[in-house]
């Protein structure tokens, strides 16, 4: 499942958006520059059924300062953590040895 993700350097946040038609959006206010787990988990990770395959568009415009770390940071952390995942989890029947289904399991469950 190849999806492209683009990073968009907004007036108030930057803007990570995942370009298949529905639009999930990840976003680091700039005020705060909080890094929302759950956030990002349910953006790039909830209710998969094969494992993810997400490539980061080079920005449009050349980024520098805080912008570029912040994209560098993101993009470190996507590649990590798809890479992290095992293809014969997705190989699994859809329920678990304890009789919960993959689609009921949320970030707390790992």
């Amino acid at each position: 499942m190849k999806k492209q993700v683009e990073f968009v350097d907004g007036e108030s946040a930057y803007r990570f958006i995942i370009l298949d038609g529905e639009g999930g959006i990840f976003e680091i206010e700039k005020s705060t520059l909080v890094f929302h787990t759950g956030k990002f988990y349910e953006c790039f990770f909830k209710g998969l059924h094969e494992k993810p395959d997400y490539s980061m568009l080079p920005p449009k415009e050349e980024i520098k300062g805080q912008a570029k770390h912040v994209f560098d940071t993101v993009e470190s952390i996507l590649i990590n953590a798809c890479e992290s995942i095992d293809d014969i989890w997705f190989s699994k029947s859809d329920e678990c040895d304890d009789g919960t289904s993959m689609e009921d399991l949320s970030e707390r469950a790992f």
